[in-house]
């Protein structure tokens, strides 16, 4: 649904959406107008190549106005079918969920603002990503086992007096910690010299 808002609003032939799993790559979650090529070009790329470095391992936006003399990233298939200018952003919140795309055969369609608006759109599907999968852990987390009553449940235990509060008992450290030990990281790499 939302890339066909971002078609229609935008008048663009071409979006997609990539989504990172648990094995960091990139799989096609969604798309409208890619060639059968332009999806396998993008599908057999790894973590280290262009594209998908840039967006998901850096979380840096990139914007091609002009495919035909760009070939820093790939993307031969989306020339070879005539498009003329490319945007890709990381669909991202704490962290990089996937990369949102875009591109048109008309080069008047790209404007000035379509990078940003482009990253605001990338931030919403991010964030909703993000929601969806903490509410199915979530859902995981409370189903009760197969023949056990919900009633039967066992409510969470109270904390008990143990470790550090930045530690676990086997000495691990929380995720919270762990969280904010990797966004002090990534700030740190990503901060304008």
């Amino acid at each position: 649904m939302s890339l066909d808002t971002i078609s229609q609003v935008l008048e663009i032939e071409c979006c997609w959406i990539q989504t990172v799993d648990g094995t960091r790559r990139a799989r096609l979650a969604a798309e409208r107008g890619l060639t059968e090529e332009m999806q396998a070009e993008l599908t057999s790329m790894d973590m280290a190549q262009g594209l998908n470095r840039e967006v998901i391992g850096l979380g840096h936006r990139i914007l091609i106005p002009d495919l035909s003399v760009n070939g820093a990233y790939g993307l031969d298939s989306f020339r070879q079918a005539g498009f003329k200018w490319l945007v890709a952003v990381p669909l991202m919140t704490y962290r990089v969920h996937g990369i949102l795309g875009i591109a048109s055969r008309n080069r008047r369609l790209l404007k000035k603002e379509t990078p940003e608006l482009a990253m605001v759109i990338g931030g919403l599907i991010g964030t909703a990503l993000n929601k969806s999968r903490l509410s199915q852990k979530s859902a995981r987390q409370e189903k009760p086992g197969p023949g056990k009553p919900v009633d039967e449940i066992t409510p969470p235990k109270a904390p008990e007096a143990g470790p550090p509060p930045d530690q676990t008992a086997a000495g691990e450290e929380r995720p919270f910690d762990v969280h904010s030990r990797r966004m002090k990281k990534f700030r740190g790499a990503h901060e304008a010299d």
